[in-house]
């Protein structure tokens, strides 16, 4: 008897097992494990979901491609110091999704295709920053790429400019900014008319206006209306960051401010806004172009100013192009420069050297001779590499 109970009690649990291997294959037939979490990388070819966005997104991801689904909370920012080990990467994700006019604002569901980079140094733009020597190895040259994980290719990235000179650089506006915040005075008073690190000045609003203590500002003062060389156009009005500064004592209608960094004489009248910290793009190194890299035929435009109301600009100098967000550029384009010296007829066109972008607004952009073989002028033309 208790052999036949156990040969029944071995069977039912046998037939459960059964049932129960039959209900999770079942199971798993119908729910198949969900794919990596979009919060991962993935490789096309893919469909991406329809959804909403103001972007005209892309629907297919191409073949091989690694990308990544937005989702509510990211920026260029987090995602390029999540991804690329290096948030001031970010214009290298931007510059990969051009369909996305304003990198400010990203959308959930969007995809962005990721860029495949090695990062020269992680203290991008900052004076002392290892170079590419340190990292990529003294042999490496000038657009050589470099083996990365897995032994995948990858460029080599080195910062566009030194966080500081980003930080000084001038910049375009069409619109008049608030200039109701200015210096109006000095510690040492009448006797000084220039100032520099360390100076303390005097600001003509305090408490009741919001400003409190521990506060940093950026000088500026404006200079003189931009015209573009051929049209005679006004593009807008030049501005000239002077420095910036730490407030340190507030009163109620005057504020103390200690200057911190000058970039150039800092004056009365001079006027002070919220610091907002630059991103110093990165961009890929590559030789330049020269009399027979042929046009690409992308997007052109003009210089049509030279910082420190300079005639002609050579390597390391900066100067403003008439292309900007509007224009699709992103900080760490590249546009090389020429002039046509016979336009009456056809004739070659005289490559001039290399800008890199470094700071980007609506309709202009700043950006560094980063070589040059002759002078450039307002006028000369530049092309997007």
């Amino acid at each position: 008897m208790r052999s036949k109970a156990a040969g029944r009690a071995c069977g039912l649990v046998a037939l459960s097992l059964v049932v129960l291997a039959l209900v999770i294959t079942r199971a798993q037939a119908q729910d198949p494990p969900a794919p990596a979490g979009d919060s991962e990388l993935q490789v096309g070819p893919a469909t991406v979901p329809t959804h909403w966005s103001r972007y005209k997104y892309p629907e297919t991801i191409p073949d091989g491609a690694t990308y990544y689904l937005i989702k509510k909370g990211d920026t260029l920012w987090d995602l390029a110091g999540r991804f690329l080990a290096n948030p001031f990467l970010w214009p290298q994700i931007w510059d990969q999704n051009r369909y996305i006019t304003d990198a400010h604002w990203i959308y959930p569901g969007d995809p962005l295709i990721m860029p495949r980079v090695g990062v020269v140094s992680d203290r991008a733009g900052q004076e002392g920053a290892a170079g590419a020597g340190a990292e990529a190895g003294a042999g490496t040259e000038a657009g050589q790429e470099g083996a990365g994980e897995r032994g995948e290719r990858r460029s080599l990235l080195e910062p566009a400019i030194t966080e500081t000179a980003l930080q000084c650089a001038h910049y375009i506006v069409d619109d008049p900014e608030d200039t109701s915040l200015h210096i109006i005075g000095s510690e040492q008073g009448a006797t000084k008319i220039a100032f520099g690190d360390r100076d303390i000045v005097y600001l003509g609003k305090g408490s009741n206006a919001g400003v409190k203590a521990g506060d940093v500002y950026s000088l500026q003062h404006v200079s003189y209306e931009v015209k573009h060389p051929d049209s005679g156009r006004t593009i807008g009005r030049k501005i000239e960051t002077t420095g910036w500064g730490r407030v340190v004592l507030v009163q109620e209608d005057t504020s103390t401010l200690m200057i911190e960094q000058a970039c150039m004489d800092i004056h009365l009248g001079d006027y002070a806004k919220p610091f907002q910290k630059a991103v110093v793009p990165m961009i890929v190194r590559r030789m330049p172009g020269d009399r027979l890299t042929p046009p690409t035929g992308k997007t052109d435009g003009s210089v049509v100013d030279i910082a420190e109301d300079s005639m002609i600009a050579g390597q390391e100098q900066l100067l403003t192009i008439n292309l900007g967000r509007a224009n699709g550029v992103a900080p760490g384009n590249l546009f090389t420069v020429y002039r046509v010296m016979y336009p009456s007829v056809s004739s070659p066109r005289n490559v001039l050297g290399e800008l890199v972008v470094v700071a980007v607004r609506e309709r202009t952009s700043t950006a560094r001779v980063s070589y040059s073989r002759d002078a450039i002028m307002a006028g000369d033309r530049v092309e997007l590499r």
